[in-house]
């Protein structure tokens, strides 16, 4: 593949996987550039879950093509455990290629490729970590059939360069679901404690979103004087005068970090 392909390849990668709608979207856009980028025949992304303390735990997984879920299902039914391992023979590195660490022998006769992964004729395997600092968010692995041989150097550096972006976008979107469900408990958690309109819920959800009052006026598809109306029944109900206090109001309620900006 030409130079200036594989730029155009890298490229529109990173354009597609900044520009998703959501995660699903995301994911799908990101394994359907990577078979042109760095040909392979299955893959797989592994979600973990990142509030498991020390023990790595797998939440959710996708395979590409789908019927490779039956090879990963097995492994993560069979081998719960092995999952640290194979994370850990990343070590300080975000790319490995299996083949650069294991002979051909080992990898081909151990008993995980017996019963997970012979029947779909793997024989290499190239996997990037996905991680926020030392909190572990995913695993993707790229798998090659023996017709297609070893992963390449250039392979290799592909990925190594896309690291960085995958880091910062699988963080985005994670980031987003749990200020969405942090959001939602604390709601869920005045609401119990104080009687609120529908409209009132909607416009503290809004409000802990970190929603503008044109923001929210747009969004719910009032005017300014309607909106001060609210929040003075709001303030009323929880016995505060004014939004920043809401704000504070919201951190006791378990939105931590959340900030607000004034409207």
């Amino acid at each position: 593949m030409k130079e200036m392909d594989h730029f155009s390849l890298y490229d529109d990668t990173l354009y597609s996987i900044y520009t998703a709608a959501d995660f699903n979207e995301m994911r799908s856009e990101l394994l359907d550039h990577m078979k042109q980028l760095v040909p392979h025949d299955y893959a797989s992304i592994l979600l973990f879950d990142r509030n498991s303390g020390e023990k790595v735990k797998t939440v959710d997984f996708y395979c590409e093509p789908s019927a490779f879920m039956k090879a990963e299902k097995k492994y993560l039914d069979a081998y719960p455990d092995d999952i640290g391992r194979r994370i850990a023979l990343n070590g300080e590195n975000a790319v490995v290629r299996i083949s650069s660490l294991q002979p051909e022998r080992e990898r081909l006769h151990s008993k995980i490729y017996r019963d997970c992964y012979r029947n779909f004729n793997i024989y290499d395997m190239l996997q990037i970590l996905i991680r926020s600092g030392q909190d572990m968010i995913a695993l993707m692995t790229l798998f090659r059939t023996k017709e297609k041989g070893q992963f390449s150097d250039e392979n290799v550096y592909i990925l190594k360069a896309l690291s960085r972006h995958l880091n910062t976008v699988f963080y985005k979107y994670f980031r987003e679901e749990d200020s969405a469900a942090t959001v939602n408990s604390a709601v869920e958690e005045i609401t119990n404690r104080v009687h609120m309109t529908p409209k009132e819920t909607e416009i503290l959800t809004l409000i802990f979103l970190a929603k503008s009052n044109p923001e929210i006026c747009e969004e719910l598809g009032i005017k300014e004087h309607t909106l001060q109306k609210h929040f003075q029944n709001i303030y009323r109900k929880l016995n505060i005068s004014s939004r920043w206090e809401l704000l504070r109001f919201s951190v006791n309620a378990g939105t931590t970090g959340i900030i607000g900006r004034a409207g």
